[in-house]
Parts: structure tokens; C-alpha cells; sequence
């Protein structure tokens, strides 16, 4: 293998701690979104803390959802590929960069050309003989013709295709998009492959490499390395893995006093006043929203944009009696 270098493929596995122990020491393409701070989910505060205390982000539901999907997605891409690419998939193991050794990457699926003559059991049908031979001179047995040709990454789509293009585009969420780039430098290729699922439909995706993005997300990385190398906390934002992670660092009351900054304190009040004047001026409002929508399911304005949309739902008994709901779903802002 020229391009990659595969770390200790039989071991490293998500159970195993040495799969969590090369992960560490680079920056993965799950992570470069973090990184860069684009990530719905990371923030580069939670990141560092993450692998300064070897700490590993437990699985949600979403999460989980997409781990079990992944198979479905992958068999699915299989059947609506491109039939002129002539592809063999393969299961990836954990690679990193020769040149590069903290770009490091798991794809979901490696993508090669098919081998015509051989069948992958080791045997290869030659067709213009009419017999097997033990050893093909192309793919040595294994089905798989030349080098990769892209990583495949399977996403399961929740709640609408909001920020997804059409299938066949590069319009992909800009996490995932940094993700894309960051797996095919890796594998030192021109695209990776994006396979996502949302309700009945399949929509695949080619995200071709951009040097000039790449350049930026490695100095970006080999910084955010550098500063965890020095034990330079990465500055406070405002996400919400931001809070989770200082609240993991101190998960234990002290029965003392702590004096904050003026400029804290004045600004935690100023914010919490703000924050309840918005919430009375938004229940103010929920109530001429609701009297002018009637019973209509949704509420567009003037130029038949959507404002918001009404759930009705009954919350099933568990630990207290069952509950009906009556909810009302703001729509995202106009672009």
C-alpha cells in the first residue's frame, strides 16, 4: 500500500483500546469538522478535553440509528451506482497518511474497480480458454482491479433533507462535507463517495477533492494538534457540547464561594434578562399565531413562506400518567 498507511488493521477496532489510542494522536475525519468548529455535534473546547482525558463521546441515539443502517445504505449503493463504474466494495480498517501521519481516517466502505476475470474466491475464469487458474495477474485472487477509486461514507438522513442537494450533486451539510475532503486526502483520491438515506429515498453524492480547502483544514489541524501537544485549552464558545464537557470536568459540588469576573457576572445577568424577555415576547405571539391559524396543521406568511406547523401527539404512559400534546413547531429562518 504506497498512498496509506493501514494502522494495526486486525486490532484496531471500535471495542478495543488500542483502536481509541491511534485515534487520539491525530485528527480524524470525524473530528475536522470539530476542528474547524462546523460540527453540530463537537466543539474544539470538547475535542481537546476529549483526547486529553482519553474521554470517548458515548453513543446517542442518532448515532446508534446510523450504525445500524450503515449495512443498508452501503447494500443500497451497490444497486443504483453508476452502471458504467464497474465496482467491488470492501469493509475499511483505520488508515492514516504517509505523509501526513495525524491525518487519520475510517471510512465506512472502500470503493475499487471490479476485476472481469475473477470471481474473488481466489480463482479466475479465463474466458477465452475456458479454464480456472489459482493466480490472477490482475487482482491476484481478491476481485478487486487497481487501486481504490474512493471511500464511501453511508449517512442516515434524520428529520428532512434540509442542506442535502439533489442526488448527484456535492451539496452535502458542511460538516460532512469536511468530513468527504478529509477521508479522500487520506486515501490520497479525487472524490469520496456519499451515500445518504432519508425515508424512501437513496441520494449519492461526489465530493471532489479542493486542495485549497484541504490546505486550510490540515493547518487547522496541525494546530488544534499543536495546542494539545503545549496544553493550550482551546477558548470558550457558546455550544453545546461546550457546556457538556465543562460540566464532565466538574461533576462535583463544593460547598464554597468562587469569585468570577465582573465582565461574566454582567454579562450572565444581561443574558438571562434578555432571555426572559424573549420568551414572554415569543409566548406573546405563540397566542396570535395559534388564534390566526385556527386548526390549519401549518402557518405560511404573505409570500406562502412556512412560519411554523402544529403537532398533535400523545406522550404513552411510563413513570407518570399519560399526557397529550399540543405543539407548535417553529420553521427555520428564511436564507
Amino acid at each position: 500500500m504506497t498512498y496509506t498507511q493501514l494502522l494495526a488493521a486486525a486490532q484496531a477496532r471500535p471495542e478495543n483500546p488500542e483502536w481509541h489510542r491511534l485515534r487520539s494522536e491525530g485528527v480524524t475525519a470525524s473530528e475536522i469538522a470539530a476542528v474547524m468548529g462546523i460540527s453540530p455535534w463537537n466543539s474544539p473546547f470538547s475535542l481537546y478535553w476529549q483526547k486529553a482525558n482519553g474521554w470517548s463521546e458515548p453513543e446517542n441515539p442518532e448515532m446508534a440509528a446510523g450504525r445500524r443502517a450503515e449495512p443498508v445504505i452501503a447494500d443500497w449503493y451497490l444497486e443504483v451506482a453508476d452502471p458504467l463504474d464497474v465496482l467491488k466494495m470492501e469493509r475499511a480498517g483505520l488508515y492514516a497518511s504517509v505523509e501526513r501521519p495525524y491525518q487519520i481516517a475510517t471510512p465506512d466502505r472502500l470503493l475499487y474497480s471490479q476485476c472481469d476475470e475473477c470471481d474473488g474466491s481466489g480463482y479466475c475464469w479465463i474466458k477465452r480458454y475456458g479454464y480456472q487458474q489459482t493466480a490472477c495477474e490482475d487482482c491476484i485472487g481478491t476481485g478487486v482491479a487497481g487501486p481504490v477509486l474512493a471511500p464511501l461514507e453511508c449517512k442516515y438522513v434524520i428529520g428532512s433533507w434540509d442542506g442535502w442537494g439533489p442526488s448527484g450533486s456535492d451539496i452535502i451539510p458542511v460538516h460532512y462535507r469536511a468530513q468527504a475532503l478529509w477521508q479522500a486526502d487520506v486515501m490520497d483520491v479525487d472524490e469520496t463517495q456519499v451515500a445518504a438515506w432519508h425515508g424512501a429515498e437513496l441520494r449519492v453524492y461526489r465530493i471532489g477533492r479542493d486542495d485549497g480547502d484541504l490546505a486550510v483544514m490540515r493547518a487547522e489541524a496541525e494546530l488544534f494538534l499543536n495546542r494539545l501537544a503545549a496544553g493550550e485549552v482551546p477558548p470558550l464558545d457558546g455550544h453545546e457540547a461546550t457546556l457538556r464537557t465543562l460540566k464532565a470536568l466538574h461533576p462535583d459540588l463544593e460547598d464554597r464561594e468562587q469569585t468570577i469576573s465582573p465582565a461574566t457576572a454582567e454579562g450572565y445577568r444581561r443574558a438571562r434578562a434578555l432571555k426572559q424577555r424573549a420568551e414572554k415576547m415569543c409566548d406573546r405571539f405563540e397566542v396570535r399565531l395559534r388564534a390566526e391559524m385556527g386548526a390549519a396543521a401549518r402557518a405560511v406568511d404573505a409570500a406562502g413562506r412556512k412560519v411554523a406547523s402544529r403537532s398533535l401527539f400523545t406522550v404513552a404512559e411510563s413513570v407518570r400518567a399519560a399526557y397529550d400534546v399540543d405543539r407548535l413547531n417553529p420553521a427555520r429562518s428564511p436564507k
